[in-house]
């Protein structure tokens, strides 16, 4: 009874399994049936959709015609009627033919800047002012041309010799990109460019000041690196790569736009002449710069990059190239409008001093003292995200070859030139950032902006203006920059300078002179900044820093420089202060 029991039970349960399967293969095939259905609908809808943009365009062309041909009935004579053109007033004015081939954007920022410093050494206690007051034009013609032009009213009223006249002149180029200059594996066909550009070097060099999210650039990046320069670039771009190469001279951020004058002519002048011309040949720059990004999606990215420049600085001194030859006596300790000046090298190219004579024993002098006969610069950069956490880092270096010979020379005629035939000076940053309110860096990621692959705004996810509260993040930065060369640059310099000559006077002891001519001491800075980014609406960026100095030494500027400092500069040889600058920005771009 009982095996007769189970067997009616075993045969009742396979029916249910056997059920069961049936009903599952049933589900399966349905679902497989509702894919199938979906697809097709989809390929549908996207054929609609193709047929629509087809229509409309056959449409608007139609009515284009029959505008002409009204025109051409009301009178033969004039010609056709301009092509419709799509205007946007959105975050600036943009307008642009029908057929995309002509256009133009205007737009513009207002940076203002404050703040103060808590132990001031050569700089303001407190400070207020517009940073950029800019107005800019950009846009494309015939569709391979492509020009931008752009001019900041306010300047940079902090660096010290700035060039008036022209200094207000920034991106101010034209190229063109034409399908005939397209190469394999490029995004877009390669362009040329000429004008006033950025020189392919960096990635923060290269950034916008609109989208960094700190308020100024890092150290060594400010003080190393060049700017906008006049040139011409060749660049090309892919979906993860970048490259641009140019050769550049006069910056309109330079103190002066002239080279060193009155230096006589070495070729090109007849002998039989019985004259010798004068004039000065301005400084030349080979610069280029490779990106790539291994890793680049909308939540992650892996970006690196490396730079390398070569100047030769011809006739020009530290009054005109004052980037180069002075090097880092810009930097106002990553916070401009505070004036804070610590760092800076002496003229590295000797400056101007008599050493010949012209026909008849009339003296001359040389414009250039021709102590640096060329340098090389380069740099490597690091940048990822994951998620909304990112992180970005450089290392930047620099390396003089100088003219032992005309060292000697200026130190002969009463120049102060100190260091040797070499000098080498650099620095590095690193900073990550973290987006309380979900953002991530990795989505403004761009490869085909002329300037090199860069970071641009984020994408706002809730917006102020749509109720929101905008986009929220905090940043931490390192940064140190090293402008000493050679020995005796250390923190016992003051020590040693005192010891050989207590009474700090010029043309001293023979020890104290040998201590200041033997190395190059342009000072040494560390800084950590904590900072807070908001970006209500799209065109909108608030900021505020914190920047505390873990250490600094200043320069040596001056064989007379203890208790005597230069006009115009930090002068004194400072060691152990520790200042903090407190720094807020409100943009707004368009």
């Amino acid at each position: 009874m009982l095996t007769k029991k189970w067997a009616i039970g075993g045969v009742a349960l396979g029916a249910l399994l056997s059920a069961g399967g049936a009903a599952f293969a049933s589900d399966s095939a349905a679902i497989d049936a509702r894919l199938r259905a979906l697809e097709a609908e989809i390929a549908k809808l996207r054929k609609e959709a193709h047929e629509a943009k087809a229509q409309a365009a056959a449409a608007s062309s139609r009515a284009t015609n029959v505008a002409n041909a009204a025109h051409l009935k009301a009178d033969p004579h004039l010609p056709p009627p301009p092509p419709p053109v799509f205007v946007s007033f959105k975050n600036g004015i943009f307008v642009e033919t029908e057929d995309k081939a002509y256009s133009f954007k205007v737009g513009g920022r207002i940076m203002v800047d404050g703040g103060g410093i808590t132990q001031p050494l050569n700089g303001f206690s407190s400070q207020v002012a517009f940073r950029q007051i800019r107005l800019e034009v950009e846009g494309k013609a015939a569709k391979i041309w492509f020009y931008k032009l752009q001019y900041d009213f306010a300047g940079t009223g902090q660096v010290t010799g700035n060039n008036q006249t022209l200094g207000g002149i920034r991106d101010f180029f034209f190229g063109i990109q034409h399908p005939a200059m397209s190469i394999p594996w490029a995004k877009d066909p390669m362009f040329i460019m000429v004008g006033s550009q950025f020189e392919p070097f960096s990635l923060e060099s290269t950034s916008s000041s609109k989208f960094r999210p700190l308020i100024e650039r890092a150290m060594a990046v400010e003080g190393i690196a060049p700017n906008r320069h006049l040139g011409i670039s060749l660049g090309a771009y892919g979906d993860n790569w970048t490259g641009r190469i140019g050769v550049f001279s006069t910056s309109m951020e330079d103190a002066s736009i002239s080279p060193g004058q009155n230096t006589p002519a070495v070729w090109g002048v007849p002998k039989a002449a019985g004259w010798v011309s004068t004039g000065g040949a301005q400084y030349v720059d080979v610069a280029g710069r490779l990106t790539y990004a291994p890793i680049r999606d909308e939540h992650n990215l892996l970006h690196v990059g490396v730079s390398g420049r070569y100047h030769s600085p011809n006739d020009a001194t530290g009054l005109s190239d004052d980037r180069v030859l002075r090097l880092g006596n810009r930097l106002r300790s990553e916070a401009t409008v505070l004036g804070q000046g610590l760092l800076g090298t002496p003229d590295l190219s000797c400056g101007s001093y008599a050493n010949g004579f012209l026909f008849g024993g009339v003296p001359f002098s040389s414009a250039a003292g021709h102590c640096t006969k060329y340098v090389t610069s380069y740099g490597f950069e690091l940048a990822g995200a994951y998620g909304p956490f990112d992180m970005q880092a450089e290392y930047i270096a620099t390396d003089y070859q100088r003219d032992m010979g005309k060292i000697l020379q200026a130190r002969a005629a009463g120049v102060f030139a100190p260091g040797g035939s070499s000098a080498h000076f650099g620095g590095y940053y690193f900073y990550g950032q973290y987006w309380l309110t979900g953002e991530e860096r990795a989505q403004a990621y761009s490869t085909s902006d002329k300037a090199g692959a860069n970071f641009f705004e984020p994408k706002i996810k809730n917006p102020l203006s749509a109720g929101g509260y905008g986009a929220f993040s905090l940043i931490g930065r390192y940064s140190s920059v090293n402008l000493n060369s050679g020995p005796y640059s250390g923190s016992g310099l003051a020590n040693m300078l005192a010891f050989s000559n207590p009474t700090y006077a010029p043309g001293g002891t023979f020890a104290y002179q040998s201590i200041l001519n033997a190395g190059i001491a342009g000072g040494r800075q560390e800084n950590v900044t904590t900072g807070l980014n908001w970006y209500p609406d799209k065109g909108v960026h608030l900021q505020l820093n914190w920047t505390h100095v873990l250490h600094v030494s200043a320069p040596l500027n001056d064989y007379n420089i203890i208790g005597s400092p230069m006009p115009g500069r930090q002068g004194f040889y400072f060691n152990g202060a520790h200042p903090d600058l407190f720094e807020a920005r409100a943009q707004i771009y368009w």
